[in-house]
């Protein structure tokens, strides 16, 4: 009988032509060969669920419930199946659904990880904006992942972040409303925070959603995790040209502001895959980005740090919400 660790072993077999050919791959050569690419894929979409009023949350499950038969999934599909037929039914016990599902985001499930993460991405296309609040959520519970050994298992790693690329692309229309919901409002927070110490509700949800939502991920300290978080990011930004010049100076913000080898490496990656097009050339708006990179306004951000005077501008872009 078949076990996960002869399936594992297939995986990292090398199958391309030469004297190596059929040995086993490093960790490394595997993480390689991770290709994501969600937002370009030639796969058929489906426009709506199956049957009328239905949900995508309900079809998901019934397709892995044909694929896959690990403890994990099946005690989460008793649990959650009665709440899935229609989307009023997976509206209203929205939290009781997704609660269940980050709490199976366990290396001790790993062979149920690709199916629930599978449903937390379709989960996200039935609530849409209602999905927002459950980010931060979510961004602890796949750091918690990724810190508890899955970040050396590149099936894993593929896995979380396919999810979390479709999450992005589900949700962009939302995101993409305004850059600071997803894009690096992080260095104003914690400014006003710190000197208010006022309780992050008092903040518009979104903007509070910001600083969650990207910045664990952003900076893990493993470098192709950072790579995989620059590229879903780079797609947010350059989706608004009149976003994109605020959510570059807040992330060169973060960087002025705690200036670690962690941030150097994850800015530097983002302003890379921003300006980054297809077939070796630029993309269209690298000349703006480069543009603003040598301007000013960048280059003296250390100093207006130093200064104070970017705090004066925080409060005023943040005044309404301090009390």
């Amino acid at each position: 009988m078949a076990t996960p660790s002869h399936a594992l072993a297939v995986k990292s077999l090398n199958k391309s032509p030469g004297r190596r050919r059929f040995v086993f791959k490093s960790v490394s050569q595997r993480l390689d060969d991770i290709d994501i690419n969600v937002f370009r894929s030639l796969d058929k979409v489906k426009t709506a669920p199956s049957e009328e009023g239905g949900s995508f949350l309900r079809d998901c499950l019934y397709e892995w419930r044909e694929l896959n038969t690990a403890e994990d999934f099946i005690s989460l599909y008793v649990e959650i199946v009665p709440f899935v037929d229609k989307l009023p039914s997976v509206l209203y016990h929205k939290e009781l659904i997704f609660s269940k599902l980050i709490s199976r985001l366990q290396m001790r499930a790993r062979l149920s990880l690709e199916p629930i993460l599978s449903l937390i991405a379709v989960l996200s296309r039935d609530l849409l904006e209602d999905f927002l609040p459950f980010l931060p959520r979510i961004v602890d519970s796949l750091v918690s992942l990724l810190e508890s050994g899955a970040d050396r298992e590149p099936e894993i790693v593929e896995q979380i972040f396919t999810s979390w690329f479709y999450i992005m692309m589900y949700l962009q229309k939302y995101l993409i409303r305004d850059i600071n919901k997803c894009a690096q409002g992080i260095v104003q927070m914690e400014t006003i925070l710190d000197q208010h110490c006022i309780c992050c509700k008092t903040i518009h949800w979104n903007r509070c959603l910001a600083t969650m939502v990207t910045l664990k991920l952003r900076y893990y300290p493993k470098d192709y995790v950072q790579e995989f978080m620059a590229e879903a990011t780079s797609f947010l930004l350059r989706k608004d040209r009149k976003q994109l010049k605020s959510g570059i100076r807040k992330i060169m913000l973060e960087v002025v502001k705690k200036p670690s080898p962690e941030r150097k490496s994850g800015v530097s990656g983002l302003l890379y895959h921003v300006m980054r097009g297809t077939a070796s050339r630029f993309h269209s708006e690298a000349e703006q980005v480069l543009r603003l990179l040598l301007s000013n306004s960048i280059l003296s951000i250390g100093d207006k740090l130093n200064q104070g005077k970017l705090f004066s501008y925080d409060k005023a872009l943040f005044g309404q919400y301090i009390h």
